[in-house]
């Protein structure tokens, strides 16, 4: 509806789907293909120029409700170009492993548009879910670059543990979606002979803002330097531009930028000013042009006055034997302010006491950092991408 879509394409796997939803605002009948197209394609009666609309995407809404921002032509080209001059081992003739959701643009960007530009073949998948056929399929095709998240990662080095294995002619394995554990880069790096080239990047970006471009020139902890097509700046919470090194909010614009979010000037007005985007995130910039960060702004928690990151203390969390997943939060409190708040999945036959996790926190966190609360779950809730959803957390 919101979107205003007069077609849905689904495969046959996915046509339960239809009875689902809500044809008002859809003009459709249905029709059913088992094989290919015969008919040629027609073109479109109007050239749509290069700063037409391509797609429209809507956000994960891990911080809340998810924006649908439209991506032009030229900004998806744009931002694939950049990536491939960026992105050093990466090179014609390459295969890549196309695991993640193309409804999602890292999915649909990355892992769908890029190959096509630089001659990459491809090895599809509808999902890194269950790794087996991940693993199978990168042994029988050849796959040496690995695009994915966090969460497919661990899933391949904790099947690789369990007596699974992989060639070791992967050549690069990059990473974006949500922050990558400096241990599970280890793990990886046991397994595969590399770790992670880590990046980072936002739907409004069409996704791409930074990247590490090499083994030899990455820094661990950080997403690597903007893309050159890239110009960003790091401001305090009134919009003052800081010197380097200091944290502030990242503020982004260039030609991969998108101009605003779908019909909602509002919500388009409060983000992108002057040409300029506010991701709301909390970064810090080194002399290097390296990002590194810190928080989202809205999952920041104050503690006392003082600041603590859900990230840094989620690091911590799955340093210990029995975390299997980490989620933090801030939990209102009124005398106080906040305090902090963890949900823990544990490992499989490996429920820990909460007094070994405050134990573990006390010797690595500082006081004000360390949960007060701590809830064992069976599960987070998460993206599609396996990022967990703060926002669904602290709604209950």
């Amino acid at each position: 509806k919101h979107a205003k879509v007069s077609m849905v394409v689904l495969s046959k796997e996915r046509s339960n789907l239809v009875d689902e939803l809500n044809r008002e605002h859809i003009p459709w009948g249905l029709a059913l293909y088992d094989a290919p197209f015969k008919e040629s394609v027609q073109a479109l009666p109007e050239y749509p120029g290069q700063e037409g609309g391509a797609v429209i995407f809507y956000t994960s809404g891990t911080g809340g409700k998810p924006k649908a921002v439209p991506l032009s032509h030229s900004s998806l080209y744009m931002n694939a170009i950049s990536c491939i001059d960026q992105v050093e081992p990466i090179k014609d003739g390459d295969i890549l492993l196309n695991a993640l959701p193309n409804s999602h643009v890292l999915g649909f960007s990355i892992c769908g548009l890029l190959p096509l530009l630089l001659n990459l073949s491809q090895c599809m998948l509808s999902s890194f879910m269950p790794v087996k056929n991940v693993l199978e399929a990168i042994r029988s095709s050849e796959t040496n670059v690995l695009v994915g998240v966090p969460m497919m990662y661990q899933f391949i080095t904790s099947a690789l543990s369990q007596g699974e294995s992989l060639p070791r002619r992967i050549k690069a394995a990059i990473s974006g979606g949500d922050r990558f554990p400096f241990a599970l880069d280890e793990i990886l790096e046991k397994y595969l002979g590399i770790g992670v080239l880590e990046g980072y990047g936002l739907t409004e970006a069409s996704p791409v803002v930074a990247v590490n471009r090499s083994y030899s020139a990455r820094k661990l902890g950080t997403v690597g330097p903007a893309l050159p097509i890239v110009e960003t700046k790091v401001c305090d919470h009134e919009g003052k531009e800081l010197p380097k090194g200091h944290e502030g909010v990242l503020w982004i614009r260039g030609a991969s930028v998108a101009d605003g979010y779908f019909e909602d000037d509002g919500l388009t007005g409060a983000f992108f000013k002057d040409g300029w985007f506010n991701t709301g995130d909390i970064v810090s910039i080194d002399d290097d042009g390296y990002i590194r960060l810190h928080s989202r702004e809205s999952d920041v928690i104050m503690v006392g006055g003082f600041k603590v990151f859900p990230e840094e203390v989620e690091e911590i969390l799955l340093k210990h034997p029995s975390v299997k997943e980490a989620a933090v939060i801030g939990v209102n409190q009124s005398m106080s302010g906040q305090i902090v708040k963890a949900f823990i999945v544990p490992k499989l036959d490996k429920q820990p006491a909460k007094r070994d996790i405050w134990s573990h926190c006390r010797r690595l966190l500082a006081s004000y950092k360390i949960p007060k609360i701590i809830e064992f779950v069976d599960n987070l809730p998460k993206t599609a991408l396996g990022k967990a959803k703060r926002s669904a957390l602290r709604e209950g």
